[in-house]
């Protein structure tokens, strides 16, 4: 307007189509010193504006990658997961689980509140809700109706607990693991729902005076359970209910002939038979726990859910 001398409206049109670069055309010819305005106005117009919007889009892209092209990918992977296990908190010890599941190939979901955090999972490949793992909209954004297991892994023993309750009265089937920072918590997470109850501390101490007393025994569990580039696992096997494992003994069953797996306990009734004898009998349900390599214990698994040859 100063230096055209042109209209408030002719000068706000003018300005717009420069800064957004369409291009129309002059509304009147410029004169020359319009045009150095004008030069001067398309490099630092069009640069500011193109600089705040960068930095726009790079502070919600830091602050969550998903928020705008991923979160929509992220809901539809987790509104397919069935069967899977949910870990609520990816703290130190929600990471170790998540780790362990991914080198295992076990479907989960993580439920985590803090956004640094739920970055981080992000960034390792892993599904991920943000929110407050306590409250039943989470759960069952986290399809707990679907899921097998669910452990509670805050350090909060009051969180844990809800989180129990709620995932019990959501999903009568499924299983709760949850963790304890106070040796008095056990019980109450436990009648919240709670199957088994762990503190990291009772399970550290035992550590460390077994790595004392017998070093050995600690090394080889370590690398049955935690070591998934060895050739030995441990790992537990259901008979199913047409097996030809049922109604079969130990000793006439000759697993360890056929698979090369060695049962080292089995659960039946609701009981663990450590070393169960060769006269034991299997029935549809049992747990076996296994010992063998990946292979043996495919073996083992197939033979458990086999279909009996009828006469």
């Amino acid at each position: 307007m100063l230096v055209e001398r042109w209209s408030w409206l002719d000068a706000i049109f003018m300005t717009v189509t420069t800064l957004t670069t369409v291009g129309y055309g002059e509304v009147h010819p410029l004169s020359r010193n319009g045009q150095l305005f004008t030069i001067v106005f398309i490099l630092a117009g069009v640069g500011l504006f193109l600089y705040i919007v960068g930095d726009v889009v790079e502070i919600f892209l830091e602050a969550n990658p998903t928020a705008i092209f991923g979160l929509r990918r992220m809901k539809k992977l987790i509104s397919q997961l069935d069967g899977h296990q949910i870990v609520c908190g990816y703290g130190r010890t929600g990471a170790e689980v998540c780790k362990h599941f991914q080198e295992n190939n076990v479907p989960f979901v993580i439920i985590e509140a803090e956004p640094s955090s739920v970055k981080k999972a992000e960034e390792n490949g892993m599904l991920v809700l943000q929110g407050d793992a306590s409250s039943d909209e989470m759960l069952v954004a986290a399809k707990v109706d679907r899921a097998i297991g669910i452990v509670c892994a805050l350090p909060d023993d009051t969180a844990n607990t809800f989180i129990a309750l709620s995932a019990r009265g959501l999903n009568g089937n499924i299983t709760i693991v949850s963790r304890s920072a106070n040796p008095g918590a056990d019980a109450k997470m436990k009648l919240a729902g709670a199957h088994m109850v762990i503190s990291p501390y009772v399970i550290c101490g035992r550590r460390m005076a077994t790595a004392v007393t017998h070093p050995l025994v600690l090394e080889f569990l370590d690398v049955v359970m935690h070591s998934p580039g060895e050739d030995l696992r441990m790992e537990q096997v259901i008979i199913g209910p047409r097996s030809q494992l049922i109604d079969t003994t130990l000793g006439t069953a000759h697993i360890k002939r056929i698979s090369g797996a060695m049962v080292l306990a089995m659960k039946q009734n609701g009981k663990l038979i450590t070393n169960p004898p060769t006269e034991m009998i299997f029935r549809q349900g049992d747990i076996l726990i296994a010992l063998g390599t990946e292979q043996e214990l495919r073996k083992l698994s197939e033979l458990a859910t086999a279909h009996k040859i009828e006469d």
